[in-house]
């Protein structure tokens, strides 16, 4: 079976390297280009529950066009990006082609509908999640329940459906079906609409957030008033009886994750608010229920949102070396990794790159005289220069200027002035202009810092 999955994110990679582990012909689509030559280039890795990793050359274009008709057409995008992609999809949609969609929230389906017809629409859900490590590593996490719960949009089950079906299960993958998978999507609604706004605001993971009162309050707000709205609409599902409880097991399954709309919000992406929480609210003015909770949390994430939308770094390009304009528009690692080392600091300090690729570095900092502060540890000062140098190299290193708007840094242990420090830096996504890079600093392999920075991406 041929399958071709659109969008190359974190479910996509997840349901790219399991389908393609289980022996079915996978292609990935993406537009970031970046994510393009990476994958093409050294292939997804995936890291799995058990903290098994694996590796897998798997085929990725931005080139819809060249990829054929395939079997199954698996949209894996953002909410608000439904309508493009299955837009860009078509020219893969042939009259047996299946069109899967997993997505978040509500309207995807309906999207999808207008674009290719009911009849060849599957929907459905995963509660099965990960975070991105790098543009072409995963962290799988796994979750609660099946990997997969799939139904006919139209309730109508085709043969083109059962075979895909027939085909998952035939190599042991975890999919079940449902008649009505609009009961399904609103099962999963519950968690996402009471629980994914609540971590994008607090930025706590599910381990933490479950156990936290206060912010089990305003799940437990959420929730209700979603139980409230589902029950006008029709949907009787058990879960609706303690959609609290529903809600707070789905979040504690998440771990340490960070749930896709908290990373949204930390890399500065839009959210999906608008097929979640502002959907319960839509309904229930249809309905005359009031939905304060959800009302709120909406408007409180699109001031976010235009928070992040703001974020620009001002620098005036005059004092830019031509040279090195010249090496990042063309990409030319080479040149920018002399520029780097040649800084003031950078030689000061006597960091070197020993690994430099497009959106992944490694730098060393010798252990010398100079370094330590008036305790005798190794000064903070000079620990953050050799990150912000290993993350300026790997943020300029995509063909951008990349700019900083605003960096986390988390010193985890005092480091010896007498050893070397490693830097390691990784761009983990970008969006539009914004990437968002991250560094790990160690000595003798025990980590010393961790640090997050968000970056502008300027066009020359």
């Amino acid at each position: 079976m041929e399958i071709a999955i659109v969008g190359a994110g974190v479910l996509g990679s997840i349901f790219g390297g399991l389908f393609q582990d289980k022996g079915f012909d996978v292609t990935l689509i993406e537009v970031l280009q970046e994510r393009v030559r990476l994958i093409d280039k050294e292939g997804l890795w995936l890291q799995w529950p058990d903290g098994g990793r694996t590796h897998s050359n798997i085929a990725i274009t931005s080139q819809v066009d060249e990829v054929g008709v395939k079997d199954v057409v698996m949209i894996a995008v953002k909410g608000y990006h439904t309508r493009s992609a299955i837009t860009s999809a078509l020219p893969m949609i042939g009259d047996d082609t299946i069109v899967l969609s997993v997505q978040n929230g509500l309207g995807n389906l309906e999207a999808i509908t207008e674009a290719v017809g009911p009849e060849r629409v599957v929907g459905g859900i995963t509660a099965h999640s990960g975070m991105p490590v790098s543009m072409n590593e995963v962290r799988y996490v796994g979750g609660l329940g099946p990997l997969l719960v799939i139904g006919p949009f139209d309730g109508v089950s085709r043969p083109g459906f059962n075979n895909m079906v027939e085909q998952f299960q035939a190599v042991g993958l975890d999919v079940h079906t449902t008649d009505d998978i609009n009961k399904v999507i609103w099962k999963k609604l519950i968690a996402n609409v009471s629980t994914n706004v609540v971590a994008a605001l607090t930025g706590l993971t599910g381990a933490i957030a479950v156990k936290h009162k206060q912010t089990v309050n305003i799940i437990e707000g959420l929730s209700r008033e979603l139980s409230q709205v589902a029950r006008a609409k029709g949907i009787d599902i058990p879960e609706l009886d303690d959609p609290l409880d529903f809600s707070l097991k789905a979040f504690a399954s998440t771990r340490d994750n960070r749930v896709s709309m908290l990373q949204d919000v930390e890399a500065g992406r839009p959210t999906e608010i608008g097929n979640l929480n502002e959907v319960i609210v839509t309904e229930g003015r249809r309905f005359n229920i009031p939905t304060p909770y959800n009302e709120a949390v909406s408007w409180l994430t699109r001031g976010v949102e235009e928070r992040n939308r703001r974020k620009r770094s001002i620098a005036d390009a005059s004092n830019e070396s031509q040279a090195v304009r010249t090496a990042i528009k063309q990409e030319g690692l080479e040149g920018l990794r002399r520029a780097v080392e040649a800084s003031p600091l950078a030689r000061a300090l006597s960091i070197q790159f020993t690994q430099f690729e497009a959106g992944r570095a490694t730098a060393r900092m010798p252990g010398t005289p100079q370094l330590p502060n008036f305790l005798g540890y190794t000064h903070t000062g000079a620990l953050f220069t050799l990150a912000e140098q290993t993350m300026a190299a790997v943020a300029n290193s995509l063909g951008h200027i990349g700019l900083p708007l605003n960096c986390d840094v988390q010193f985890i242990s005092a480091a010896n002035p007498a050893k070397d420090v490693i830097a390691e830096a990784r761009v983990i996504d970008t969006q539009g202009r914004i990437a968002r890079v991250q560094v790990e600093l160690t000595q003798d392999g025990e980590t010393v810092a961790e640090v997050s920075e968000m970056v502008f991406l300027r066009n020359q």
